[in-house]
């Protein structure tokens, strides 16, 4: 071996040693992606008039990316139990630089945008689930907390900078431009191929069938929340019950039935689908509140959201610290009485002050900043590191399909009434519902342990 292969195999070797090495080029991706997510989810309208298409035909560059996020959770997870999470990074790199392409070069054809911000999202989706795989496979538990922490506050971030950077683009630029800025992630490639680590090859089985299944149970029910199509709910039905069958027949499956007997992990599932649900179903009424009772525009009253990011990023920074004094229970059951507690102030006093809603979502916020670290972290407790990257793939999918559906029926509801203290009582029952059902099954499978 000369001298330069053995310098390549000290670094290896260092990488390999210090896990630590490789967060900061995996939480920049994770940042950076996060805002064009984001940023692109909010560019709907500017698309809209640039094609000459209606706002619906339009918006389905971001549904149809909200859904491949959730299926990629578990596609990436699935594959981080069997494949280097440097070689998936990689190829996400690559599906993110080949979809900003061909959205770019054929900015003028709908169907070639859509195509290209497909393939993007593919390669978005990499990133998203990889850094936390990552984090709960490589790291101890006390720096899970920290780690796990910073994600916290980069998906805040990337909420902010994401809908600043559209409107920015969009206004002073031209929408298309908007697919040059993830080609920047082409510079991030020798550093993701210098700092993470390659681990080593673990026998593994893609379960091809099981994965469609999954797909098809996710795409039909987010299909149903556009527009509440019962026809819909056939697809995700029959995807279900042929995922049951299937993992208990299959010589590979995706995940054991045993899997979902983990009672602190399916507990965790339950309650994050219902809190979930209530996030961005109370972050979308916002404004229209505070511009119907308080008389503001609707360019003024999102910038009511602000302090509330600001706040969640604080609070994920210092969570590695919070974790330092409180315990995860006690943690999570503060978040939960944070989350809570502002949609029922918001319910019993929007109507006095602009004030009580800036309150409300900083408290609202900054709950969901708090409790992510100490929550993932309870729920993979009982979980296998190997099989940590599909739990973590559920968890996600289970997020993305919580959040379209709380704002669904937060959209429909406020197509029925137009009374926000009924649709924010309404999030606060499924907030707390949530929550009950967590802390009575927490404690008692703490009894039991």
């Amino acid at each position: 071996m000369n001298k330069t292969q053995t310098a390549k195999q000290g670094e290896k070797n260092a990488a390999a040693l210090n896990p630590k090495r490789a967060v900061p080029i995996l939480l920049f991706t994770f940042v950076f992606c996060l805002v064009i997510d984001n940023a692109f989810k909010t560019m709907t309208m500017p698309i809209a008039e640039g094609l000459g298409i209606d706002d619906n035909t339009a918006s389905l560059q971001a549904s149809l990316a909200g859904v491949i996020i959730g299926i990629g959770a578990v596609v990436y997870a699935a594959l981080a139990d069997s494949i280097s999470i440097r070689k998936l990074m990689l190829a996400g790199v690559g599906l993110i630089v080949v979809g900003s392409a061909i959205g770019w070069i054929f900015s003028g054809s709908w169907a070639m945008v859509l195509t290209g911000r497909l393939v993007q999202t593919t390669g978005l989706a990499a990133a998203e689930t990889l850094y936390v795989i990552y984090v709960t496979k490589h790291l101890s538990e006390a720096d899970q907390k920290t780690y796990l922490g910073f994600s916290t506050a980069a998906f805040q971030a990337g909420l902010l900078i994401g809908a600043l950077t559209s409107g920015f683009v969009s206004t002073h630029i031209s929408w298309t431009a908007m697919f040059l800025i993830p080609l920047i992630l082409i510079l991030a490639v020798p550093a993701i191929y210098k700092m993470v680590p390659e681990d080593e090859a673990v026998e593994g089985h893609l379960d091809a069938v099981g994965l469609v299944l999954i797909a098809v149970f996710a795409t039909s029910l987010t299909m149903f929340m556009q527009a509440f199509n019962f026809l819909w709910l056939i697809p995700a039905v029959l995807g279900v019950a042929g995922f049951a069958w299937h993992i208990q027949r299959a010589q590979h499956p995706v995940v054991k039935p045993e899997f979902f007997s983990n009672g602190r992990y399916v507990w965790t599932l339950v309650m994050v689908f219902l809190v979930y649900s209530t996030q961005l179903g109370f972050i979308f009424l916002l404004p229209y509140a505070a511009q119907d009772l308080h008389g503001m525009s609707i360019d003024r009253a999102s910038l009511l959201m602000v302090p509330g990011y600001i706040c969640a990023i604080l609070v994920g920074v210092f969570s590695g610290r919070i974790g330092k004094v409180l315990t995860s229970r006690t943690t999570i059951y503060i978040a939960f009485g944070m989350i809570v507690g502002a949609l029922v102030l918001c319910a019993l006093f929007m109507n006095l002050h602009v004030a009580v809603l800036i309150v409300a979502i900083i408290a609202f916020a900054s709950g969901f900043a708090l409790f992510y670290a100490p929550l993932v972290n309870t729920a993979l407790s009982n979980i296998p590191a190997q099989k940590s990257g599909i739990a973590i793939g559920f968890y996600n999918l289970t997020i993305n399909i919580a959040v379209p559906l709380g704002i669904a029926y937060s959209a429909k509801l406020n197509d029925i009434t137009d009374n926000y203290s009924v649709i924010l009582w309404v999030l606060a029952a499924v907030a707390a519902a949530g929550s009950a059902i967590y802390v009575v099954a927490d404690l008692a499978m703490a009894r039991r342990e």
